[in-house]
Order: structure tokens, then C-alpha cells, then sequence
């Protein structure tokens, strides 16, 4: 049975990195899921298919507190890992309220 519902790049389908990476949680214990790292998660949408891209919410990719040289490290591995899936980043938010 063929599946004519195949998304394709040109559907443009986005992921937030949120939505993806988030651990779970078991109400009577904790993560139901390996927390992966942002480079990872494209990746792992890299191999799904049909992906155009992922999307940012205030700091999915790079912490708050980080320093000037790790976000240059973190954004470097980001691209990278963009750039081998042939994913791009359409959309960001950001927090407004703190």
C-alpha cells in the first residue's frame, strides 16, 4: 500500500527543537527519554525525511548563561549539523517577559 501522504522538503514542515528533544517525564519518576543535544536532534530529524527545518524558542540552542566562546562553539556545531541534513532554521521566538 503506498502512502500518499509522504511530506516532502518542499512542504516545508518545521520542528521545534523543544518539541523533539523534550525528555518526558513519568509522573512517579523521572526523563522517559536520553536528553539529546541540539546537533543531535537535527540529526535525528535529518534521517525521518521530509524535514525542512527546526525552529528556536528563547535559548533551545544556546543556554542563557553561556560564555561568548561556548556559544561560538554551539552555534559552529549547530551549522554544522544543518548543513549536513540540509535543514534550515524559518522561524525564532524569544521570551519577552524576563
Amino acid at each position: 500500500m503506498s502512502n500518499s501522504y509522504q511530506p516532502t522538503t518542499a512542504d516545508k514542515f518545521t520542528f521545534g527543537l523543544w518539541t523533539v528533544g523534550n525528555i518526558g517525564r513519568d509522573p512517579f519518576g523521572g526523563p522517559v527519554r536520553e536528553q539529546l543535544t541540539p546537533p543531535q536532534l537535527v540529526d535525528l530529524l535529518g534521517q525521518v525525511g521530509g524535514v525542512y527545518g527546526v525552529n528556536f524558542h528563547d535559548n533551545d540552542l544556546v543556554p542563557i548563561d553561556a560564555s561568548p566562546v561556548k556559544k561560538k562553539q554551539i552555534v559552529a556545531e549547530f551549522k554544522k549539523a544543518l548543513d549536513a541534513n540540509g535543514l534550515r532554521v524559518p522561524m525564532a521566538t524569544t521570551n519577552l517577559f524576563s
